[in-house]
């Protein structure tokens, strides 16, 4: 008899165990649930704000570039052409380290020395900030008009030094052809 008290005891527990495993279960299969929608909701949420923000940068990449934007690239690129004059001149002068940049800028800045070639630079792109590349280079182009002919100024882009690309030489020819 004892056996069967213990054995209908241990099927109680077991029963009671089962019960509490199968609620929490279910508890926790709720709160599952509860947070998944969560997130899918957040999920479609974000989703829609970048499909927002998405368009958005289509419409601002439509837009045509300002005027400051413009002003932007011929201030690059008109401090460019300084920097590469300094760099030629660095490179012709023989020397190296600190000793090229001090001789180039004092060459550069003639009687007025170093502080002369800084100065002659920072003018140099000032004043190319100013107009833009092509600009300058049309306005170069209608004044050598002035005083040789087109066949001339032809002549002496083809004799420019190999160095300077070709791609450079065709423009320079195309510029001087559209005046």
């Amino acid at each position: 008899m004892w056996k069967y008290q213990i054995a209908i005891l241990v099927l109680g527990i077991i029963c009671v165990g089962l019960v509490v495993w199968v609620v929490t279960r279910k508890q926790i299969a709720d709160k599952l649930r509860s947070e998944s929608e969560r997130l899918r909701s957040e999920n479609e949420k974000l989703s829609n704000q970048l499909k927002d923000a998405v368009e958005q940068l289509a419409v601002l990449d439509k837009e045509p570039t300002s005027k400051r934007f413009n002003k932007l690239v011929d201030l690059l690129v008109s401090a460019g052409i300084p920097g590469m004059i300094f760099l030629g001149a660095v490179a012709a002068s023989g020397f190296y380290g600190a000793a090229a940049i001090t001789a180039t800028l004092a060459t550069l800045g003639g009687p007025a020395g170093m502080l002369g070639g800084v100065s002659l630079l920072i003018l140099l792109t000032t004043v190319l900030s100013q107009c833009s590349v092509l600009d300058l280079s049309r306005a170069v182009v209608r004044r050598l008009l002035q005083t040789k002919s087109k066949s001339q100024i032809g002549g002496e882009i083809d004799s420019l030094p190999r160095i300077i690309p070709e791609k450079f030489r065709v423009k320079a020819k195309a510029l001087l052809e559209n005046e």
